[in-house]
C-alpha cells in the first residue's frame, strides 16, 4: 500500500500476532496513509486493560493529528494519552492501565518535509539504510536506564529477567513526557515500528537479513512477525514497515550539491599566452 505526500511517497505493510503465549493481543496498530502516520502501541493493565488502551491510544492519534507538524504529533501523542488515562480513571476495571506508542508522520518543519517519531515507552523505531539497521527511538525502559548508565551490558540487558519493565508509558497519569526525532527522508530507506515482541525474539542483524531480503513491506513485515513467534512467541508481536520510495529528489539535490562542493575551482592566472 502506498501513500503519498506532497514530495514523499511512502509504501507501507503491517502485521501482528498474538505469540505462543498470550491468550489475547493488548498490541495495536495504526496505518494512516491519508494522514502519512503510522503507529505501533503495546497495551499493559489486567485481563482486557491492555487492549483497551492501546486501541484508545492508536483511535486518538488517528483522530487528534491534524496538525502535520512536529508539535503536532506530540500533541496527538499526548491528547492519546489524555485519553487513555480518563478512560481509567472513569472505569474501576481499567485503573492503572497503559501502553507503549511509537509513531511515525511525514510533516513540515521549518519549511521543509521531514519524518517525524515519537515514542514512550519501549516500543521501537528502526531504520534500515544502506544495508545498515540503526534504532532511531530510545526505550524508557529499566534496562535501558541500566545501560545508559554502565550498570549492564546491552548483551546482558537482552536477557534480564526485568527486561520487560517500562518506565513511561502512556495513560498512567495525566501527563507524559514525549521523545521526538526528526529525519530527512531519503528513497530508500525502511523504517520499522514494532513492539517489543519483536526485538526480545529476533536479534538485530536477523531483522536485518529480513528487510534486505523482502522488498515489499507487508512481506516484510509478516515474516518478521512470523520469525518473533518462532523464537519463542512469549509476547505480543506487532511490526509496521514504511519504506521511502520517493523522496522528492532530495538525495538527488544533496548528491549534486556535494559534487558541487568538491569540484575543483577555478584556477589561478589566466590561459597560456600564444607563443
Amino acid at each position: 500500500m502506498t501513500a503519498r505526500a506532497d514530495r514523499t511517497a511512502m509504501h507501507w505493510g503491517g502485521a501482528t500476532d498474538v505469540g505462543r503465549v498470550r491468550t489475547n493481543n493488548q498490541d495495536q496498530f495504526l496505518a494512516r496513509p491519508d494522514l502519512d502516520l503510522w503507529a505501533v502501541a503495546d497495551g499493559m493493565g489486567g485481563h482486557s486493560g491492555g487492549e483497551v488502551a492501546s486501541q484508545i491510544a492508536c483511535d486518538t492519534l488517528g483522530q487528534a493529528f491534524s496538525d502535520r507538524t512536529v508539535d503536532g504529533l506530540i500533541e496527538a501523542v499526548e491528547q492519546a494519552n489524555t485519553a487513555v488515562f480518563r478512560a481509567g480513571t472513569d472505569n474501576p476495571e481499567l485503573t492503572g492501565m497503559g501502553t507503549t506508542v511509537v509513531a511515525l508522520a511525514a510533516v513540515e518543519h521549518e519549511g521543509d518535509e521531514v519524518l517525524a517519531i515519537a515514542n514512550v515507552g519501549d516500543s521501537r523505531c528502526y531504520r534500515y539504510a544502506d544495508g545498515e539497521l540503526d534504532q532511531v527511538t530510545t526505550d524508557h525502559s529499566l534496562v535501558a536506564d541500566l545501560v545508559r548508565d554502565g550498570s549492564l551490558s546491552p548483551e546482558e540487558a537482552a536477557v534480564h529477567p526485568q527486561r520487560n519493565i517500562v518506565t513511561r508509558v502512556l495513560g498512567v497519569y495525566d501527563t507524559v513526557p514525549v521523545d521526538v526525532f526528526a529525519v530527512d527522508p531519503h528513497g530508500g530507506d525502511r523504517y520499522v515500528l514494532c513492539s517489543d515482541g519483536l526485538f526480545n525474539e529476533v536479534p538485530e542483524p536477523a531483522i536485518a537479513a529480513v528487510l534486505r531480503r523482502r522488498r515489499d513491506p507487508a512481506v516484510a513485515a509478516n515474516e518478521l512477525v512470523q520469525l518473533a513467534v518462532e523464537g519463542g512467541g512469549r509476547d505480543n508481536i506487532t511490526v509496521v514497515v514504511v519504506d521511502v520510495v520517493d523522496d522528492g529528489g532530495r538525495a538527488a539535490a544533496a548528491s549534486a550539491a556535494l559534487a558541487d562542493d568538491d569540484a575543483p575551482g577555478p584556477s589561478a592566472g589566466g590561459p597560456p599566452s600564444p607563443s
